[in-house]
């Protein structure tokens, strides 16, 4: 159970505990100043009120703490943020045997994706949001669940009286599109109750023509089966998986900076 020390989370790792299943919690530590110790202090309250303790990923250790990452190849941090923690959520699954990976989300977060992925006019990528991973025996599908139908109705259910749950977004998200869609839908609610539910499950119905089979899911310019990554072994379509890729630019861009300040 990936968990960020936000509510919705924490909220679906309660359920998933009390419904009964065999979980793990794994909290991925971005390298944001601030930010990343007050979400692991909430992680580890909660966790130890359950008998738990997480797995711990810090970022900082692997080489590509997020800020840095952004700033040394210029990207935005939404984006790196993504491809390091898909990464890593398939690593830890793998490592661990374990057989599903599952994060927690409410209905503006899975609306508001379904709506970017659609807005781009995408077959391909409308199905890749299954978040399948067929046939790939080092990556394990995502198990994502709506925990909530409107944002913050789930603040404090049935987490521990005394932790008060993070609610503020990731300090460097006020630019991502995600946010524009919230807004976007929210509109459209206010004027149109029920168009978010109704839009997320026609987006689940398997009779949607737009949902084929998860061997869709393949970039566009794949060939051919994954293979596994000539650096880490992770499965890819490429020689080097987008994230061994990724670090590597780190490391080339932390190199010439520390090249030009020896100078």
């Amino acid at each position: 159970m990936c968990v960020s020390g936000g509510k919705d989370s924490l909220v679906l790792w309660d359920v998933l505990i009390d419904e009964g299943y065999e979980t793990e919690g794994l909290y991925i530590d971005l390298g944001i100043d601030g930010y990343s110790d007050r979400s692991k202090e909430k992680v580890l309250a909660y966790a130890a009120s359950r008998g738990k303790m997480p797995i711990i990923v810090e970022l900082a250790k692997e080489g590509i703490p997020i800020p840095e990452a952004a700033r040394c190849v210029r990207m935005q941090e939404c984006s790196i943020c993504g491809t390091v923690k898909r990464y890593f959520f398939n690593r830890v699954a793998a490592e661990g045997k374990f057989t599903v990976v599952a994060t927690g989300h409410n209905l503006d977060d899975e609306t508001a994706g379904c709506w970017g992925t659609c807005s781009t006019g995408s077959g391909t990528t409308w199905r890749g949001s299954t978040r399948c991973c067929p046939g790939r025996t080092a990556a394990r599908a995502q198990g994502e669940a709506a925990v909530a139908r409107e944002r913050g109705r789930n603040r404090g259910v049935r987490v521990p009286e005394g932790d008060r749950l993070r609610d503020r977004g990731v300090p460097m998200s006020e630019d991502a599109t995600s946010l524009v869609y919230k807004e976007a839908l929210s509109r459209i609610e206010d004027r149109m109750p029920g168009t978010r539910i109704v839009f997320y499950q026609g987006f689940l119905d398997p009779s949607n023509p737009l949902r084929e089979g998860p061997e869709a899911e393949a970039p566009a310019d794949a060939a051919g089966t994954p293979q596994a990554c000539a650096t880490c072994g992770a499965p890819t379509y490429a020689d080097s998986c987008s994230f061994c890729r990724l670090r590597e630019r780190v490391g080339k861009a932390r190199s010439l900076r520390a090249a030009r300040v020896s100078r």
